[in-house]
């Protein structure tokens, strides 16, 4: 579960279904996290390790401090196989990444 408690290091936000990823891959552009885990942060799924954005990309980086459904929580930052990452994210809810 997301975690708002500092311990120790900076906190990133948490990434959900509908926020946004940047994809280098040629056509590909900026697409939303388009899958997420059954438990939900003010409404929304919240994305993880192995989640998906609208172009095909798949999640691949996560906190090792916070899961959700067993898989790592992605926040802000995280990066896809295409080479690309999430550029948009929940400000109100954070975890250690």
């Amino acid at each position: 579960m997301a975690s708002s408690q500092n311990t120790g290091g900076y906190m990133k936000p948490v990434a959900r279904k509908g926020d946004l990823h940047s994809c280098p891959i040629p056509g590909h552009g900026t697409t939303e996290i388009v899958t997420g885990s059954p438990s939900h942060v003010e409404g929304q799924s919240v994305a993880r390790v192995g989640d998906k954005t609208g172009c095909g990309a798949t999640i691949i980086e996560g906190s090792s401090h916070s899961h959700h459904d067993g898989r790592p929580t992605a926040y802000l930052g995280c990066k896809t196989d295409h080479g690309g990452e999430i550029i948009t994210a929940l400000s109100s809810a954070n975890v250690e990444p």
